[in-house]
């Protein structure tokens, strides 16, 4: 690799974090500075997909339960083997006696739909209140969530809110690497794109919407044939010129206590094919941001003249993923850091294995999805 080709590499890398950390601290600023929420505030319908849950699902969901917030149910989805949702949902029943919080049957996906779909649209239909607010079911929230996007949901135009997260990590060294990946990668991702274009999308950790935009849009039926659901939602919505917003709050993704390194690669994978089908221009681009491996390349192969830009980009790349990992509160920063740029090697070869196939493994099923994130066939994944 020349050292034109690689300094150009080098620059557009560091130009791309720079402009993340011009977004995120725009970003931070503008959060900082909201007013607190109003008191008038409506009901809420928080529905919670509970099909293969975990046995950290009960601690997510007692977190929506304690909300400081004055009316809201909590739907749960739960097919017939989901006990950790069922024992969830009866925990909680117990502590919250006064709470409403109801398990809705949900049966078996059809093959070729998405089943965390056909999950929300029943627990939609059994909805009361006019906002519904989604999140994946290892998501756990703060205490003001239900507030502050309700506050949010109130300003003009609104259509949809969605959240930034952080992610907690299991006890392998793998979920440490995946977890500090996402605090210190994804929300300048989120938030850069969110400065140059606006939002046209939105992520699994919260869908909070009012119940007429989701109408607007076809309701869940319209989204039962394809993967990334989070993101075709957000992205009908602001096609019918209503406003798509990050949240000023924060939550957390609780990963799985203990999982084996092929479980992981297969959720890492899933995510890239998954946006490769949605948004393939941008996934194509994205080596333009791999400025790790470049300033590896360029310290390895000719140091007497480039190592300059290398020892910039990796300072200005370490920089911007603190100030992200501190918005969005990841745990155990200090004693993980270290392991940014190990994260950013692994961030490529997953780019680079997501050409490899259209087939991804969700929940159980392995899914094979065509252009748009369609899905194209389904099988029940083996043992």
């Amino acid at each position: 690799m020349g050292v034109l080709v690689l300094g150009t590499l080098l620059v557009g890398a560091c130009l791309y974090h720079l402009g993340g950390l011009v977004a995120t601290l725009r970003f931070r600023r503008r959060s900082a500075a909201k007013s607190a929420p109003s008191d008038s505030l409506p009901s809420v319908s928080l529905l919670k997909p509970g099909v293969r849950a975990g046995r950290d699902f009960v601690a997510n969901l007692r977190s929506h339960a304690t909300q400081a917030h004055p009316d809201f149910e909590i739907l749960v989805g739960a097919g017939a083997e989901d006990q950790d949702a069922r024992s969830a949902v009866n925990q909680l029943r117990s502590e919250f006696p006064n709470r409403s919080i109801d398990l809705i049957e949900c049966p078996e996906p059809t093959p070729g739909c998405n089943g965390k779909v056909g999950v929300l649209e029943r627990l939609a239909s059994r909805a009361r209140n006019p906002i519904l607010v989604m999140s994946d079911a290892d998501i756990r929230v703060p205490p003001q969530y239900l507030r502050t996007l309700c506050d949010e949901l109130s300003a003009p135009k609104a259509g949809l809110v969605t959240c930034l997260y952080g992610a907690a990590p299991g006890a392998n060294f793998l979920s440490r690497l995946q977890a500090l990946r996402i605090n210190t990668e994804f929300p300048t991702q989120v938030l850069f794109a969110r400065w140059l274009q606006g939002v046209r999308f939105a992520m699994g950790s919260t869908l909070a919407l009012h119940v007429e935009s989701l109408k607007s849009i076809g309701g869940f039926s319209s989204l039962r044939g394809v993967i990334g659901d989070d993101y075709h939602l957000g992205s009908r919505i602001a096609a019918r010129g209503l406003g798509v917003e990050v949240s000023a709050i924060t939550v957390v993704t609780k990963l799985p206590r203990r999982e084996s390194w092929k479980e992981t690669w297969k959720r890492e994978l899933r995510w890239s094919r998954t946006i490769r089908k949605q948004r393939p221009k941008g996934h194509a681009a994205l080596p333009l941001t791999f400025g790790t491996l470049w300033s590896c390349i360029a310290l390895v192969s000719m140091p007497e003249r480039l190592w300059a830009l290398a020892a910039a980009f990796l300072i200005l790349r370490l920089l911007t993923g603190l100030i992200a990992a501190r918005h969005v509160r990841a745990p155990n920063l200090a004693r993980n850091f270290w392991l940014v740029p190990l994260g950013d090697l692994w961030t490529c070869l997953v780019w680079l294995s997501s050409y490899l196939g259209n087939s991804v493994t969700w929940a159980g099923r392995d899914l094979r999805i065509g252009r748009g994130g369609r899905i194209l066939s389904t099988r029940v994944s083996p043992k």
